[in-house]
């Protein structure tokens, strides 16, 4: 019953999405199951304006409003929010990349997607532990065709940046982010915490993580698998973990998946495939997952570990309590079937992703820029508390562009391209029938 009425959601929900936007990637570079998200693609266009944690030109305020609609920055600077920002109202596009200055920083409390199509670009989520909250850093909790992109996310203390539910959550994306430096022995009612990211759903939905950069977590480099066992969920859970980096996880290895340890014997079905592995200062082995359940399934192929290609590429997996047929099972000798994700060698992302991955738009920041650093020269460790680092950097604002007619895009922009400053219904129209607004062109710095 359940699964009939996720499926029956999921229709109704494509039915009320014009034809035409669906044609296209979020935006040119989007991959993997998010990438047909929509976001707020011919919708209002709502402006943040205010760094308070709510009101008027507020970003939660802009979250909270209904219909399609996307989120125009013209203030950089940071938030310090009162509690976490949850999108629950679906058709929103998150441009952070717009902000003037040095771009937009969330403190105290996460950023949580619980919603359908959504698109989140170039926003840094870095809680810390001085609001005394058991926050990740941003977290995708339910809803369908999510993508997060260029984001950076830290100082969280449970996981960073994590995708998990129950079956509520499907065709997802997290793509070219940072996910760095958990507070590992912060406030966590557990005590010892600080994780990458848990990574776990079920009734064949599937995520792609890819091309992304963690440093200085405990573990959790990912944690995937699924809530719902075998025997009512026959399909199981798909990740697709590819041209990830990962650096300085504690312990032996940097990722785990515990469902058979914990009894759950779930499906679930993984593709790593590409990923560059470096151990640190806090890194007592080089592996780069513990398996522990019978009833997974995974492809291994292409990952290297400390600037090397083992022989056998299940050297670098462990096996807890798995007979020889189990073992044999469990390694597939093909991938398992995802959306296509464009590629590279490891070594050639581990390149990529330290030149890109992160927000960089409108500019890097100290920490991120640091972070690189500390990946690139072997150096940095797993931290407790984000004054061990210097804490929040300045984020400075700048004047925003002119925009006359509040359509989103500046007007000098738009007379280059020909555009009528004065028009705001220009922004929704696509003047090159390629599929993206005229407003998309513009956040995606592509022609229209």
């Amino acid at each position: 019953m359940y699964r009939s009425l996720v499926i029956f959601l999921a229709i109704c929900a494509t039915v009320l999405i014009p034809e035409t936007a669906l044609s296209v990637p979020a935006f040119p570079g989007a991959e993997g199951f998010g990438a047909q998200s929509i976001g707020g693609r011919g919708g209002k266009v709502l402006f943040v304006t205010s760094l308070d944690d709510s009101g008027p030109g507020s970003l939660r305020q802009a979250v909270e409003t209904d219909g399609p609609r996307t989120v125009i920055f013209r203030v950089s600077g940071i938030v310090a929010l009162k509690s976490a920002i949850v999108i629950t109202r679906p058709y929103i596009t998150i441009a952070g990349q717009t902000a003037p200055g040095d771009g937009i920083c969330l403190k105290n409390h996460a950023l949580v997607i619980a919603a359908d199509h959504v698109i989140v670009r170039h926003i840094r989520c870095r809680p810390g532990g001085q609001a005394k909250a058991e926050s990740d850093s941003l977290s995708v909790s339910s809803g369908r065709d999510i993508i997060v992109d260029h984001c950076s996310a830290s100082w969280s203390v449970d996981e960073t940046l994590s995708a998990s539910s129950r079956g509520l959550l499907g065709n997802v994306t997290v793509q070219w982010c940072i996910i760095s430096e958990s507070l590992h022995d912060s406030i966590h009612h557990k005590g010892p915490h600080g994780y990458g990211s848990l990574i776990r759903g079920s009734f064949g939905n599937g995520y792609t993580y890819h091309h992304n950069l963690y440093a200085h977590h405990h573990a959790r480099l990912p944690r995937p698998g699924n809530y719902v066992d075998r025997g009512r969920d026959p399909e199981g859970f798909i990740l697709d973990f590819r041209n990830n980096v990962i650096y300085n996880w504690a312990g032996s290895a940097a990722g785990y998946n515990a469902d058979g340890s914990n009894g759950t014997n779930s499906i679930t079905k993984m593709n790593f495939a590409g990923n560059y592995y470096k151990a640190g200062v806090n890194s007592t082995g080089s592996l780069a997952f513990s398996e522990s359940t019978t009833s997974a399934s995974a492809w291994f192929s292409g990952n290297c570990m400390n600037g090397s290609y083992p022989g056998d590429p299940w050297s670098l997996v462990s096996f807890s309590k798995f007979s020889d047929e189990d073992i044999k099972a469990y390694k597939q000798s093909s991938p398992i079937p995802a959306p296509a994700v464009k590629t590279d060698d490891a070594i050639t992302a581990y390149k990529r992703v330290l030149a890109d991955a992160g927000t960089v738009l409108p500019k890097r920041d100290a920490v991120d820029t640091r972070i690189v650093g500390e990946v690139r020269n072997g150096t940095g460790k797993i931290i407790n508390d984000e004054q061990q680092v210097g804490g929040w950097p300045e984020m400075k604002s700048a004047e925003p562009p002119d925009d006359s007619d509040k359509d989103g895009m500046p007007d000098d922009w738009e007379k280059q391209h020909g555009f009528d400053p004065d028009d705001p219904a220009d922004g929704n129209a696509d003047t090159d029938a390629d599929g993206y607004t005229n407003l998309e062109e513009y956040l995606n710095s592509t022609k229209p």
